[in-house]
C-alpha cells in the first residue's frame, strides 16, 4: 500500500512539474524571443522566392545549405510549426490555470458594505445629512447613477439601506480574450496553409498562365489566364529599381474579365487568388550556341529556344532550360551570365551542364565544347500567387487581439458601494467608498468626485 502510494505521489508530481513547465512566464518569453529571431531571419532572407532570385545573391552552396535548413519556407518548417504548437499549448495551460481565479474574482460580490468590507477600502467616507432620508437617498442614487449607469443591487440590512454599483465587470474577461484571440490567428494561419496555396511565376511580355507552381513543386491550375499586357521598370541615377509595373488581364472563356497595373504592396486579386508583384528581370527566348568537338574544332551552330530540344551535330540533342545572370562558383569567383542546358545522347541519361559566357573551361562536356554566339532575352514580371481562405480567420483574430488589449489595459472592474443609515443622534448618515482591480488611483479620483458630489446635497 506504502509503495502504491509512493508511486501515486510521484506520477503526480512529474505531473505537476510538466504543468509548471507550461504555465511557466520562462516559457513564454522563450518561445517569444525565439520567434522574434525566427520571424527576422525570415525578413533578411525573403521566403517562397524562385531558385534564380536566391541565385542571384548566394553562393549555389549557400542556397542549397538554406534549402536543407527549411530557411526559405521557414514558416512551414517543422520546426517553426513546433514553436507556434508549444506557445498555443502554453497559452492554453495558462488559461486554465487563471480561468477558476477569474471567475471567482466575478461571481464574488459583496453587495453589503459591512463593517468587514469597510476595513479594505481605502477611500471610505461618510457624511451627514440633516435632511430626511427619502431625499437623501433620492439625490444621492441619482448622484450615483450618473457615473454608474447600470441599476443597483439593493439589499436592506439593520435599519439601512445598501446601494451596490458595478461596471466593467467583464473586463476580467480580457485575459481570455487575447489568449482566445492568438488561438484563432493560429487556426486562421493553419487554414490558409491546408487549404490554400503560395507559389511564384514568372510571365513573359505578351504571354499568359493558367498554372502556377506551389511551394511544394507541385503545379496548381486556376480557372481563369492571367496575361502580361506589358512590364515596365523605373531606376534611380545609382542604377538602384526605382518602381517596378505590370500590366495584368485575367482571361476567362476567352474574354478580359479584369485588368490592372500592379505594383509593390498594390496586389490584383480575383476569385480568391492574389497576385503580388514580386521579382522581375530577364529570361534568354533563344540562345546561339557554337558547337565544337574535343579538338576545338567546329561542328556549326545551333539556336536553341528556351524549353524546346534541338538537334546538335553527332546525333545528340541539346535543351535550354535555365539562366542565371550571376553565377558563384565554388571557388568564390564570378562566371557571369550562365545557361543550364540538358545534353541528351543516344542510349544514355541526359546530362546537364552550365554553359559561360566568360568562362569557356566551363562549356565542355564529353565530346562537345560550346560557345555563346547570340542571345535574345525577353523580359519577365515576377510573380507571387497566394491562396489564402484563412486570411478572414486571421483578421478576426487580430481584432479580437486588439479589444482584448484595450480592454486589458483601459478598462476595470469597478465596484462601489453606498450605505444609508442613521447614527446615534438620528442624523442620516450616508457611507461610501469603492474598488477597482486596476487603475486604482485613477479610480480613486474618479470616487472622490463622486463624494464631492455627496456633500453638495442641500443640507
Amino acid at each position: 500500500m506504502a509503495e502504491e502510494l509512493r508511486r501515486e505521489k510521484t506520477r503526480a508530481d512529474f505531473v505537476d512539474k510538466i504543468w509548471g513547465v507550461f504555465t511557466s512566464l520562462k516559457l513564454v518569453i522563450t518561445l517569444l524571443l525565439v520567434l522574434s529571431v525566427l520571424s527576422v531571419i525570415g525578413t533578411v532572407i525573403e521566403q517562397n522566392k524562385p531558385l534564380q532570385e536566391y541565385y542571384r545573391f548566394f553562393r549555389p552552396e549557400t542556397v542549397a545549405l538554406f534549402g536543407r535548413l527549411g530557411l526559405l519556407d521557414m514558416y512551414h518548417s517543422w520546426w517553426f510549426t513546433a514553436c507556434l504548437a508549444l506557445l498555443a499549448l502554453n497559452i492554453i495551460a495558462c488559461t486554465m490555470e487563471r480561468y477558476t481565479f477569474i471567475m471567482r474574482g466575478m461571481k464574488k460580490q459583496g453587495f453589503v458594505l459591512d463593517e468587514k468590507l469597510q476595513a479594505g477600502l481605502t477611500n471610505l467616507t461618510k457624511i451627514k445629512y440633516s435632511l430626511p432620508a427619502e431625499t437623501v437617498e433620492s439625490r444621492v442614487t441619482a448622484i450615483a447613477g450618473k457615473n454608474f449607469p447600470a441599476r443597483p443591487v439593493v439589499t436592506e440590512v439593520e435599519n439601512a439601506r445598501h446601494f451596490f454599483y458595478e461596471k466593467g465587470k467583464y473586463t476580467r474577461l480580457a485575459f481570455f480574450l487575447t489568449h482566445l484571440s492568438v488561438l484563432v490567428i493560429f487556426i486562421g494561419a493553419i487554414a490558409g496553409s491546408l487549404l490554400g496555396f503560395k507559389g511564384y511565376v514568372n510571365i513573359n511580355e505578351g504571354e499568359l498562365i493558367s498554372s502556377v507552381q506551389a511551394r511544394q513543386g507541385e503545379n496548381k491550375g486556376l480557372n481563369f489566364s492571367v496575361k502580361c499586357n506589358s512590364f515596365n521598370v523605373d531606376f534611380y541615377p545609382n542604377g538602384a529599381p526605382k518602381d517596378y509595373r505590370s500590366d495584368l488581364s485575367v482571361i476567362r472563356d476567352g474574354k478580359e474579365v479584369a485588368r490592372k497595373t500592379i505594383r509593390v504592396n498594390d496586389p490584383l486579386s480575383y476569385e480568391g487568388i492574389t497576385f503580388y508583384q514580386s521579382s522581375y528581370g530577364k529570361l534568354p527566348d533563344e540562345v546561339t550556341l557554337e558547337i565544337k568537338d574535343k579538338d576545338g574544332l567546329s561542328l556549326g551552330t545551333v539556336a536553341a529556344p528556351f524549353g524546346r530540344k534541338v538537334d546538335i551535330p553527332g546525333g545528340a540533342q541539346i535543351e535550354l532550360l535555365d539562366f542565371r545572370e550571376d553565377f558563384h562558383l565554388s571557388d568564390g569567383s564570378e562566371a557571369g551570365p550562365v545557361y543550364g542546358v540538358n545534353l541528351y545522347s543516344p542510349g544514355a541519361a541526359p546530362n546537364g551542364i552550365w554553359i559561360s559566357e566568360t568562362r569557356p573551361e566551363m562549356n565542355r562536356y564529353g565530346a562537345y565544347s560550346f560557345a555563346v554566339k547570340g542571345v535574345k532575352l525577353r523580359k519577365y514580371t515576377g510573380l507571387q500567387v497566394n491562396k489564402d481562405p484563412g486570411v478572414w480567420v486571421v483578421w478576426t483574430g487580430c481584432i479580437m487581439l486588439v479589444a482584448g488589449i484595450m480592454m486589458a489595459f483601459f478598462m476595470s472592474h469597478k465596484k462601489f458601494w453606498i450605505r444609508i443609515g442613521k447614527d446615534k443622534k438620528g442624523r442620516v448618515e450616508v457611507t461610501a467608498g469603492g474598488t477597482a482591480n486596476k487603475n486604482k488611483h485613477a479610480f480613486a479620483s474618479e470616487v472622490e468626485r463622486v463624494v464631492e458630489s455627496f456633500r453638495e446635497v442641500s443640507s
